[in-house]
């Protein structure tokens, strides 16, 4: 018996190491791909003199498309358009350790943009995006949130916002299928009754799963990583702060 047990012991290990280095190996590759992917829009763009300052420093990227990658309300930037994707892979966790962790693994936060829209449930403009936070007791449900706070340096140091090839009735459809999620319980399982649950980029996933955008490839765990490196999507808008303060927006335009 002390022989079985010890080679189960032995088995037991040895499989929880391989999880372990299989684990971080595909979170490396899933990190590189997005540092490729994010590398490979800015070294498209133009330094957009015009609209820049000596604080907000602009680069467009030329593309074919004629929607937005932002909307200006004064001096403030909010980013993304209508169904489109913010995503940032900082997490806003309590702790740094247990927040950098998190970034390296899964990534921070997830949204879908909205516009102007309106039904029986909630009442949105373009400033708006619906989000799951699960964060405090007003974040424990799915919500309709004002994007203000993706225009800072804190939380969201970075931001990149994300773009599915859809038809404008798509891009409507996405709005209310987002707009359908309002109320949903944050998954704090993130594994478990995924059917009434949801969290951040689990939701995004949902929504544009039924408008036929594969933003899970892997099919388990929703992460931040997934949604960004999908091949369904593209950047259309990317921000970061340097050390001074300044802002630097990459766009498509």
């Amino acid at each position: 018996m002390k022989k079985i047990g010890k080679i189960t012991w032995i088995v037991v290990k040895s499989l929880l190491i391989y999880l372990v280095l299989w684990g971080v190996t595909t979170t490396v590759i899933q990190n590189v791909i997005k540092i490729i992917k994010v590398e490979n829009f800015k070294s498209q763009a133009i330094y957009d003199e015009k609209n820049s300052t000596s604080t907000v420093k602009y680069y467009v990227v030329k593309g074919n498309d004629d929607i937005p990658s932002y909307e200006l309300n004064g001096t403030l930037v909010y980013p993304g358009y209508e169904a489109d994707i913010l995503t940032s892979t900082n997490a806003t966790l309590i702790g740094p350790i247990t927040s950098n962790l998190v970034s390296f693994f899964v990534g921070g936060h997830a949204a879908i943009c909205m516009n102007n829209y309106n039904d029986f449930q909630i009442k949105s403009d373009i400033y708006k995006s619906v989000e799951s936070t699960g964060l405090g007791s007003y974040g424990k449900y799915a919500d309709l949130f004002s994007k203000s706070y993706w225009i800072f340096n804190n939380p969201f140091n970075e931001v990149i916002g994300l773009r599915a090839k859809l038809t404008e009735s798509q891009r409507k459809e996405v709005m209310s299928l987002a707009a359908s999620y309002v109320g949903d319980p944050y998954n704090y399982s993130f594994l478990f009754d995924t059917t009434n649950k949801s969290y951040c980029s689990d939701l995004v996933s949902k929504v544009y799963e039924k408008v036929n955008v594969n933003l899970n490839k892997n099919s388990f765990v929703t992460t931040v990583y997934d949604i960004i490196n999908s091949s369904d999507v593209y950047i259309s808008y990317y921000q970061y702060y340097d050390n001074n303060g300044v802002k630097y927006i990459y766009y498509l335009g």
